[in-house]
């Protein structure tokens, strides 16, 4: 049987280690979101499956036994099931509030940008208005369409600033309610842990 000569078992070696090291080096990772809770036809882990379903899936609560145990729940499609309570929340999840701001967000921009067409529009009748009213300054009705055409910029000015205002305060609100609804959730799940630990330790 032929032998390893004593360098290349000890390069083996150091890159054994080199190969541990690296799987065992430190990184700073998150919880995840996507929580899939399983729902059983009894309020027993060892229940039969039914199915399941996904955080952010709005469900009707029929019936409960404590935090800590079991609810009864019906899904959007009418199954009804048992699943671990503590899995339920009276508030959408972080994804769910991002979601709808997300599309309230292209909505107010999709206003916006109509409302940049119109306001280029009416700054370009106004500007082709106004040549035809410096050559006839007693002409009342280009008056008057310069006049309208003045107030219109105004408003849609206006309008505009209003949008931009309120895609700002989404977009802050929502960083607020998503920080706040995740620390909501975990908040709890840690109390009760360090209670099992206290306990733990008699």
């Amino acid at each position: 049987m032929k032998t390893l000569s004593p360098s290349f078992a000890a390069l083996a070696l150091a890159l054994s280690g080199f190969t541990f090291c690296a799987q065992a080096a430190p990184s700073q990772q998150y919880i995840s979101d996507q929580i899939t809770v399983v729902v059983r036809d009894a309020p027993r882990n060892d229940a039969t499956f039914l199915s399941s379903i996904k955080s952010g899936d709005r469900v009707t609560v029929l019936e409960t036994l404590g935090d800590q145990s079991f609810a009864k729940i019906r899904t959007g499609d009418g199954r009804t099931g048992w699943i671990i309570a503590r899995y339920l929340t009276p508030e959408p999840v972080a994804r769910t509030i991002v979601n709808d701001v997300r599309r309230e967000l292209t909505e107010a921009q999709s206003r916006i940008r109509d409302l940049e067409a119109r306001l280029g529009q009416t700054r370009a009748s106004l500007e082709k208005a106004r040549p035809a009213l410096e050559l006839a300054g007693d002409n009342e009705r280009l008056r008057e369409q310069v006049d309208g055409l003045q107030r219109s910029l105004k408003e849609t000015e206006q309008r505009y600033g209003v949008e931009k205002e309120r895609r700002r305060t989404m977009l802050t609100g929502a960083g607020l309610a998503g920080a706040g609804i995740v620390l909501g959730l975990i908040l709890p799940w840690l109390l009760r842990s360090n209670k099992r630990r206290r306990w733990g330790d008699f």
